[in-house]
């Protein structure tokens, strides 16, 4: 294989991203668990903040099901964003998103989980019903 070749199969992978944004992208610089109860269900959720490579982009993995943070996978709720993928649906999550967006995070593994087994729908803790929570554990971790 050329030099040539390779380069542009390493163009063409999915896992980097080419399209530029002005500048250099960022994720986590470890990793943040938070837990705490939900705003709808009222049951507690575990949520791990994981640094991610570039162009992975921000993405929620509940029971391996992974669904990015994309308007491709919003749903019709009420009171609140839900995404869905498979049957799969992850709720409350625009307060954790504004975080991470604000924070400038551009790429992360969002692992949420709950104590219910048999549950296809998780939420992500309310905490105090803004992004504050988020951005402080951020700021924490640092970029």
């Amino acid at each position: 294989m050329t030099l040539s070749a390779a380069l542009n199969a390493f163009k063409s992978s999915k896992l980097v991203s080419w399209k530029s944004t002005g500048r250099l992208q960022k994720t986590l610089a470890g990793c943040i668990e938070r837990k705490g109860k939900t705003l709808h269900s009222g049951k507690v959720s575990t949520v791990k903040l994981w640094p991610e490579l570039a162009g992975k982009g921000r993405y929620f993995d509940f029971r391996s099901t992974l669904i990015r943070a994309s308007i491709e996978f919003a749903e019709d709720s009420p009171l609140c964003t839900t995404l869905c993928k498979d049957g799969i649906k992850i709720r409350t999550v625009e307060h954790l998103l504004s975080g991470l967006e604000a924070m400038e995070v551009d790429n992360c593994r969002i692992q949420i989980e709950n104590l219910d087994s048999e549950d296809c729908s998780v939420e992500v803790p309310i905490f105090d019903g803004s992004a504050r929570e988020w951005v402080e554990a951020i700021e924490q971790v640092g970029l």
